[in-house]
């Protein structure tokens, strides 16, 4: 299953910390094997949350190592008609054991031809992603460039990061109905006190509750991202809070992964039976073709 995070307005919604921080709860709660990748250069991308401010240099370096590595190894080698699970073997970085993977980025050519290789393989990547994972969660980029259109359009659910701000709230849904028919919302940096609360965006834009959750505003999770250690600190919080703040945290950050999970169930159940129905109308047609003696 693809997973889009988008939102249509940079920077305010967080969208990069709200996917890795959803990815990292379904991890956690065993919930499926979960890979993660983005369709551009971003200055605090998911490595710079997830991982070590060293590994990080790392991944920037110039060297012969990037040529085996990352997200730009992997569209190259699948122009040239590479394929299989080697492949993706040797270009992520496992986060959490082998149920959360990271297809980083070398940053090793530039954003253009970046994206035009991203958009001449997308199909075969998300083919190899799907086939090596039950969710890929694809960081997108909010400007309506080649790869995001694409990766939009084909998504099987997009996650649309809303934040409080009643322009923001207005412009999307207004302006963006196509992206509507499949999307669930997540509220990031939620504050309750807010006057465009979840109840009050639920009640004006006709949200159903099972379609729309938050990740709180928590000072202590916003420091770990800052120092790539996301994952530590929700592994660390996950069975018993710290404090009151991280139990909030992790409370509707748990519901909000258990509503993007069901809501992609309930789309793999529908293509199952959508897949039964085409098999049942293909055998009928079989049967109803007279023999020729």
């Amino acid at each position: 299953m693809k997973i889009s995070f988008w939102s249509n307005v940079r920077h305010a919604a967080g969208v990069t910390a709200n996917m890795a921080c959803i990815s990292v709860l379904i991890s956690l709660g065993r919930m499926g094997r979960s890979v993660l990748l983005e369709n551009h250069y971003s200055v605090n991308g998911i490595g710079d949350i997830l991982l070590a401010s060293e590994k990080i240099g790392r991944l920037r370096e110039c060297g012969e190592y990037l040529n085996h590595y990352g997200i730009e190894y992997v569209l190259k080698r699948l122009y040239s008609g590479e394929a299989g699970d080697k492949l993706l073997h040797q270009a992520v970085i496992p986060l959490f054991f082998s149920s959360l993977n990271y297809l980083p980025q070398g940053r090793i050519v530039n954003k253009e031809v970046f994206n035009y290789e991203f958009s001449l393989v997308q199909e075969e990547l998300f083919l190899l992603l799907e086939s090596a994972s039950d969710y890929v969660f694809i960081d997108t980029e909010p400007n309506q460039n080649l790869s995001s259109s694409l990766i939009l359009s084909e998504a099987d659910l997009i996650v649309v990061n809303l934040d409080q701000n009643p322009v923001h709230l207005k412009d999307f849904f207004s302006n963006y109905d196509s992206i509507q028919e499949k999307a669930v919302y997540l509220i990031g940096r939620y504050r309750p006190e807010a006057f465009w609360n979840i109840s009050r965006i639920c009640k004006e834009y006709h949200i159903a509750r099972n379609k729309i959750g938050v990740i709180p505003y928590n000072m202590e999770m916003e420091e770990s991202m800052l120092q790539g250690h996301l994952l530590q600190f929700l592994n660390r919080n996950y069975y018993k809070a710290a404090d009151q703040e991280s139990d909030y945290l992790l409370r509707y950050g748990k519901k909000a992964a258990q509503m993007i999970r069901k809501n992609i169930l309930l789309l793999r159940r529908e293509e199952q039976e959508k897949k039964q129905e085409c098999t049942v109308h293909t055998d009928a047609s079989c049967l109803s073709i007279p023999r020729v003696l």
